[in-house]
Parts: structure tokens; sequence; C-alpha cells
């Protein structure tokens, strides 16, 4: 019994050791020799920090002397311009290929879907530029500048969640201890993240094939039949809008603010030889001439309510509110950003002037921007990404 239960034991241990072996030479095999060659459209299962070499807006597999891009989905690139191509990446889809066209310059984006403040601007560049232990790529030098969108649709709402899920604050000034959630939490990548970036891959794309085996994904918005807006002269309809923080407290607003400022504090500790430009990114609805009394918006934040924290559904609110709240939100930023010496850029004046002529989002994906609104903002970006004095917030409509 005791030598049959030893030859198991040794079997067994053979076996893990040949798996391991195996597993390793294929992650070595696959990310540092096979990726170069991938086609982009393999993004969507890859890590982070794999993903950060399969993109279109560069000539360089290894990114030289380029703009690292942060953000959520605005820099990631959602919207229609990438549905219409079928949802693959190979193609320009994004602000990111409008600057790269631009400025001839590479253009690495660090966005992802649903990400706040400390997750673009710490989170995410620790994970991709802080993570020396990873063999499996070559090594990355430090952009040659930050340029981060601050959408204001949804990124406070997105940094106070986080201050009430993860961070937790107890009694006390709330800076430091945001502070030593960033360093503690998000600064710090883990090393032997590295070696769980091929089986993460595996998993993703079986799960996607389960997920989509019968159906293809869900477009994300219906064509618009709510919301009418003056274009051109006439009269048009978009869909149901994200919008600036409407029903949160201004001290509320302040927190989200202050998440945005010590994530940045951090990005600026961190690389201070880089410039950072922030760019305050419009919610749809703030870049319309809003022809109705009431605007139909959706998942605006409540975190007051009496049950809890939670979203609110088929709220309609006055125009005149909208447009308020941008205009105070952005002050905020551009105070926060000035403050820790970044350069700031309100894209909200050119994206009026756009959507004044044609419609910027939509007509699918009606919270996100189609081509012409990437065009817009890629150019804007190319435009001012130098300028030596900040914006003001122009809440002005030409």
């Amino acid at each position: 019994m005791r030598e049959k239960f030893k030859q198991l034991l040794a079997n067994a241990s053979v076996s893990a050791v040949s798996f391991v072996l195996t597993y390793l030479v294929c992650e070595l095999l696959f990310f540092r020799f096979m990726l170069p060659y991938m086609s982009y459209n393999i993004r969507p299962y890859l890590p982070d920090r794999a993903d950060f070499f399969m993109q279109n807006s560069k000539d360089h597999y290894v990114p030289h002397d380029y703009i690292a891009l942060l953000g959520d989905s605005y820099a990631a690139g959602v919207g229609d311009w990438l549905l219409a191509a079928g949802g693959k990446s190979d193609k320009p889809f994004h602000s990111a290929n409008v600057i790269h066209d631009l400025l001839h310059r590479d253009v690495a984006s660090f966005g992802r879907v649903n990400i706040g403040s400390a997750q673009m601007m710490v989170d995410r560049v620790a994970r991709v530029l802080d993570d020396d232990y990873c063999y499996l790529f070559p090594p990355i030098e430090q952009p040659r500048r930050f340029v981060v969108y601050f959408y204001e649709g949804n990124d406070i709402s997105d940094n106070y969640e986080l201050m009430l899920d993860d961070m937790k604050p107890h009694d006390g000034p709330l800076a430091p201890q945001i502070d030593d959630f960033l360093r503690t939490r998000y600064a710090r990548p883990n090393a032997w993240a590295c070696h769980g970036y091929f089986g993460d891959m595996l998993w993703r794309m079986g799960r996607y094939a389960v997920k989509y085996s019968w159906r293809p994904p869900a477009v994300i918005d219906l064509p618009g039949t709510m919301n009418p807006v003056i274009i051109d002269g006439i009269t048009r309809t978009g869909g149901e809008w994200q919008a600036p923080p409407l029903i949160m407290t201004e001290a509320q607003i302040d927190t989200g603010v202050l998440i945005f400022s010590r994530s940045l504090a951090w990005l600026r500790r961190r690389f201070p030889a880089v410039p950072v430009t922030i760019v305050y990114v419009p919610a749809p609805p703030t870049v319309y001439h809003l022809a109705g009394e009431g605007v139909h918006v959706k998942e605006v934040y409540a975190p007051s309510d009496p049950k809890g924290p939670t979203y609110k559904f088929g709220q309609v609110v006055s125009p005149a509110l909208i447009y308020a709240r941008s205009q105070l939100t952005c002050q905020k930023i551009r105070a926060a950003t000035v403050a820790e010496g970044a350069g700031f850029i309100d894209a909200r004046p050119a994206f009026r002037r756009a959507a004044a002529k044609a419609f910027v989002h939509g007509p699918r994906d009606w919270n996100h921007p189609n081509q012409l609104g990437y065009t817009v903002l890629g150019t804007l970006v190319a435009q001012k990404i130098d300028q030596k004095e900040p914006d003001a917030c122009d809440d002005s409509w030409e």
C-alpha cells in the first residue's frame, strides 16, 4: 500500500512539473515570439501588458517616443466607429488613430471600460509600466507625454463608488487615506501576475466562445427616438444619454474630484519628467442644443438614496441642470488639474461646434463618440497638446 502511494505521489509530481514547464514554455513562445505577428483583433482577449503592444495607433511594436493615452471607454475607443468595423481593431477606430496620423507619433492607449481616475492613472499605469519582472515582453520606455481623458458622464460617480466600496475610509482627513490606498493597492503590481497572463487569455477566449457561440454581442443602445436636439436648424432625436453628476451633492462631487486629484498627484510623482495633459470630455447631452423641456438620461448615480447608494434610471431632467452641472464639474476638475501642474484642455467647445451640424455620437451607441466625434477629439488633442496655458472652462455656445 505504501509503495503504491509513493508511486502515485511520484507520478503526480512528474505530471505537475511537466504541466508547469509546458505552461512556462507556451507562455514564453506565445507572448515573446508569436504575439508580434498576431492580428490586432486578438486584443479583447489579451491582458493589460500584452494589449499595450497590440495597437494600430503606432509605427513600432514597442512604442517609441510615444503618447500614453489614459482613460475609460473613451480612451479605449468604444463607439460606432468600432461597431461599424464589426468590433475589429485592425483598422482605425478612435482618437488614438487620429492623434497618430496628425502628429506622426506613436500613441499607446491604456484605456479600459468602466474604470475611474484611480484605475486609469495608477492601477493601469503600474500594471503596464512598472511590471519589470515580466520577461514575457520587451522592456517599455517611459512615454513622452500622458494624455488623460476625464469623462464627465461617469468618472465622478466611479470615483465615489471606489471610495465607498473599496477604500471604506475611516474618520479623519480623506486625502492621506486615498494616498495610502493608491500606494498599497494599485501602485504595486504583483510579480506573479506575469505568469497568469497566458491562462487569463485562454480563459477569456473560452468564455467568449461559450457566451457568443450562438449569438453575436448585443449593440449597446437602440436608435435614438427620445431626446430632441437642434442640428443644422432641424429637430432630430438622439438616444438616452449619460449626463454630468446630476443628483450628487457638491460635497460628494468634491470627493470624486479629490480621488482624481490624488491619482493625478501619484502620476506626477511617479513620472516627474513626463508632462501630463487632462482632457475634459463632455457627456453627450452637454454638447447639443437640447430642444425639449426635459432630457431622458440614464444611470444617474444617487449616493444619498435612503436605501443606499444606487443608480436611478428613466430620469428626466432640465437642459439647464445638465449645462450647469457640466460647468461646475469642469471648473472643479480644472482647478485640481492646475494645482498639480498639469495641462488642461476643455473639449466641450470643439464638440459643440461639430454637434451644431451633425451628431457626434450614435446612432447605435449614444454614449460614445462616432467617427466624427473621435475625429473631433483626436484633432483637438493634436492641436493643443503642447499649449502652455490651461484652457478655461468655456461654457459658451458659438
